[in-house]
């Protein structure tokens, strides 16, 4: 209604109006940038990327939006990198982003100064609809208090000791839908209903059977489509803070209603687990988000939130990554002879797979390390400065520099691991290609490699992902001799949601062993 008011209005009054509401802000801007180059006359300021529009920064945003509709924004911001150096910066919407890539930094956003550095005033927006407050949209205390409530369930302990002889039927139901013939696959649609199946028995207590020969029942699908919707919406929001309006649709309204229903519904059902007369050993048995959670907080809400928060990583991290893992594994056939190699040599059938033993694959391990190289889950992460803070590298002409950098608080800094996992530097000439055999000897410095972020805010269930993708590689490989790719297109091509995904996804057709 307001803005078809606005429009009816003659060209001078909406001139009047705009320049009303501009001219504060401008003002604004031009005082706090003021503050901000007396500071900097000490501390040195990267370099700044070439803007037609120094105030709002309108032709960056849109030449990043194009390359996120066109399918290439992680490779953008690389060639950015490349252009203006490890740390750079830019103007947006009358403050500064800052990207770099230099370890310091990141161990000083992440870890040594993180409580100056937030997600909050950037994210709760976005996500607030669809999943409400949580551990992946708040600061502070709240974070804290989700981070309290969630971590135990997650401990090295639990999945190692408790959570892959039912992960194994998951898996072993996936197999069974594989061709046999050698006919043409895309992994990506079954791995994607593999880790539905999984997250949503590890966090609600019942899988939704997506992979089971009669497949889903029609609640899960809708959960399913749901949530997938609402997920590409929350991406499209964290990219449009200034216009989010655009996205608030009645589908995307809808989505977050049936999800919500979806879990609530899981949520009595915990409830009714927990209430029912078992003991706490019993309890203890097995290891699922909502029987904690539902122990501990007496409010609905607070539990579907933090269900929710989790579940969004917790969906993608394991479908994406194995998508990865074969898009590449198809198209480096002595890789996958290899590994295979390696897997034969070490099964013993009657023992069963356990975490350690899933570590001590080192070659699988350096297939995995390889792809989330390449192809982290989470191309780029952006954090806001609570507060005035520094820092403590990259200022200089060069965009190599090392003095301290002054972050005004509301100023953000945009971390590509994209960018960082391709160093040269510490990757070697080819880090652009596919090859697990670098990671022979090697250890990467500190914070030059962190596809699961790094300090108090690193993903807690970075041990239940990669123990659950390496356990479905050995599975898979156990069973097919052989793989071959059936893509015609080599080159990755990602698409983004929230997560970076394969658009092509892994199409390939499989030798029965």
């Amino acid at each position: 209604m307001a803005l078809e008011w606005f429009l009816e209005m003659s060209p001078l009054w909406r001139i009047q109006i705009i320049t009303a509401m501009v001219t504060p802000l401008c003002l604004y801007w031009l005082v706090s940038r003021y503050g901000k180059t007396k500071q900097n006359n000490r501390h040195h300021s990267p370099p700044s990327i070439r803007q037609r529009d120094p105030i709002f920064g309108l032709d960056l945003f849109l030449r990043l939006f194009k390359a996120l509709r066109e399918n290439h924004r992680n490779m953008t911001i690389v060639q950015m990198f490349a252009e203006y150096g490890h740390t750079f910066q830019s103007c947006s919407w009358f403050s500064t982003k800052v990207y770099t890539i230099e370890p310091k930094n990141l161990q000083a956003i992440f870890s040594t100064d993180f409580v100056n550095w937030g997600v909050g005033p950037m994210r709760l927006f976005a996500f607030r609809p669809f999943v409400g407050e949580g551990i992946m949209c708040t600061d502070g205390r709240s974070w804290e208090s989700s981070r309290a409530l969630i971590k135990p369930t997650f401990t090295r302990t639990n999945i190692a000791n408790m959570h892959l002889s039912g992960f194994s039927i998951h898996v072993q139901r996936l197999i069974d839908l594989l061709p046999r013939d050698g006919t043409t696959v895309d992994l990506q649609p079954l791995f994607a209903r593999l880790a539905l199946d999984a997250s949503t028995d590890f966090l609600f207590g019942q899988a939704v059977g997506s992979l089971a020969p009669g497949g889903a029942p029609i609640e899960a699908k809708a959960f399913l489509q749901a949530y997938t919707y609402g997920q590409y919406t929350v991406g499209r929001r964290l990219h449009l803070p200034q216009w989010n309006f655009l996205t608030s649709n009645r589908q995307f309204k809808n989505a977050c209603e049936v999800a919500h229903e979806f879990v609530d519904i899981a949520i009595a059902r915990a409830q009714h687990f927990v209430q029912a007369k078992r003991s706490k050993e019993n309890l203890a048995e097995r290891h699922v988000l909502a029987y904690e959670l539902v122990e501990r907080c007496k409010d609905k809400m607070q539990v579907r939130n933090q269900l929710l928060n989790v579940f969004l990583p917790a969906h993608e991290a394991v479908g994406v990554a194995l998508t990865n893992i074969f898009f590449h594994l198809a198209r480096n056939p002595l890789v996958y002879r290899k590994l295979r190699a390696e897997i034969l040599q070490t099964t013993e059938y009657k023992v069963p797979w356990t975490f350690t033993r899933l570590k001590s694959l080192k070659y699988l391990q350096y297939v995995i390390n390889e792809t989330f190289r390449l192809n982290p889950a989470i191309g780029t992460t952006t954090r806001m400065a609570l507060r005035n803070t520094f820092l403590p590298t990259g200022g200089g002409p060069t965009g190599y520099g090392t003095s301290p950098i002054f972050i005004r608080k509301g100023d953000t800094v945009t971390i590509s691991l994209y960018a960082l996992h391709r160093r040269q530097s510490v990757f070697g000439a080819d880090a652009n290609i596919f090859r697990p055999e670098r990671w022979e000897g090697l250890r990467p410095p500190h914070w030059s490699y962190i596809p699961f972020g790094g300090g108090p805010r690193v993903c807690p269930g970075q041990n239940l992902a990669l123990t659950e993708v390496a356990f479905a590689i050995v599975r898979i490989i156990q069973n097919f001799k052989s793989i071959i790719n059936r893509d015609p297109v080599l080159d990755f091509v990602e698409v983004y949601k929230i997560t970076t995904d394969s658009g092509n996804g892994a199409l390939l057709s499989l030798t029965p062993a």
